[in-house]
């Protein structure tokens, strides 16, 4: 199922205790990888694009942010309280729908970064377990949700293995985002799917691990290699406003909890007013974008797929 996260040969198992990477040509100086709670840990800590510290405590692992739920009750529950204050996004749930009514059955999907569930998938996930769809799922922190701890530059999975690849807030995350897409683009089968969605007028979360933003044009760049179905703003030009404005008011007073208040109180009516903005305007003050493609041979073939200065479609004259 795994492979060296390095060189990609073959791991073998060695009594439920560890993986070791097999391949004598592999320059990667620790080739074991553990496995704890039933969960192997398949970093490479010492590579270029791996940031990563190869330090942990017993049973907590967690490489990211320390501040992680890693119960599905604690997470379902915070999920909950979420979507009743702040509402659903609704086109992320349109995206999603359209992820689950083209997957056919028994297809293997990979989630990255789906050590929590992302918003608008629980249409999603009711049609995967329907589909007898097999889901795998990574992140650098261990919840009851992964199969894998990984680190997305190094994906820890054989050539063409997938047929669809959820990256959802997590492209901030990473050092070097063009590496984890071409990584992505190995993994996924001819004609498979990639849906991603990515702050851009966000401020800064989870601290020392935020190093990136892509407004649309720069999003769907990064995604050149892919045929296009549909991309967009995911969140508008009030709900940018509002991130940021929340953050502004609450570090001038010093106290975090106004933000949170003020996030409470208007996030819905900024989502109500993003609804009613110009499409344009949306493009160029998003808060987050989305991209959702399909890996084709014939369409990578053709070369020079995207002129990308024609691409743009924002408010400013071109």
């Amino acid at each position: 199922m795994y492979v060296c996260p390095n060189c990609k040969g073959k791991l073998k198992l060695f009594e439920s205790s560890h993986l070791e990477c097999i391949n004598k040509s592999c320059h990667l100086p620790k080739k074991i990888f553990p496995i704890i709670n039933k969960i192997p840990i398949l970093i490479p800590f010492t590579l270029e694009d791996c940031i990563l510290e190869d330090f942990y405590s017993g049973n907590f692992i967690n490489f990211g942010s320390k501040k992680r739920d890693t119960s599905n009750i604690k997470m379902k529950i915070k999920k909950t309280i979420k979507d009743l204050i702040y509402g659903k996004n609704n086109k992320t749930i349109k995206n999603y729908k359209y992820l689950a009514d083209h997957l056919k059955k028994d297809s293997k999907i990979l989630i990255i970064g789906g050590g929590t569930v992302g918003s608008g998938t629980d249409y999603f996930f009711s049609i995967c377990k329907k589909k007898a769809i097999k889901i795998d799922s990574i992140d650098v922190y261990f919840s009851q949700n992964i199969t894998a701890i990984a680190d997305a530059h190094y994906l820890p999975f054989e050539n063409e293995s997938y047929e669809l690849v959820i990256i959802q807030a997590v492209l901030e995350h990473v050092i070097n985002p063009h590496r984890v897409v071409e990584e992505i683009y190995r993994i996924l089968a001819n004609n498979a799917i990639v849906y991603a969605e990515t702050p851009f007028m966000q401020c800064v979360h989870e601290g020392p691990y935020d190093f990136t933003r892509f407004s649309h044009s720069g999003h769907r760049w990064l995604f050149k290699k892919f045929k296009e179905v549909s991309s967009g703003a995911h969140h508008g030009a009030f709900s940018s406003s509002l991130f940021i404005l929340s953050y502004a008011i609450s570090g001038l007073m010093r106290n975090k909890a106004i933000g949170i208040l003020i996030r409470i109180l208007f996030t819905r009516f900024s989502k109500f007013l993003d609804s009613l903005n110009d499409y344009k305007s949306n493009i160029d003050v998003a808060c987050g974008t989305y991209f959702l493609g399909i890996k084709s041979n014939d369409y990578f073939n053709k070369k020079n797929q995207i002129k990308i200065g024609t691409f743009y479609r924002g408010s400013q004259k071109k």
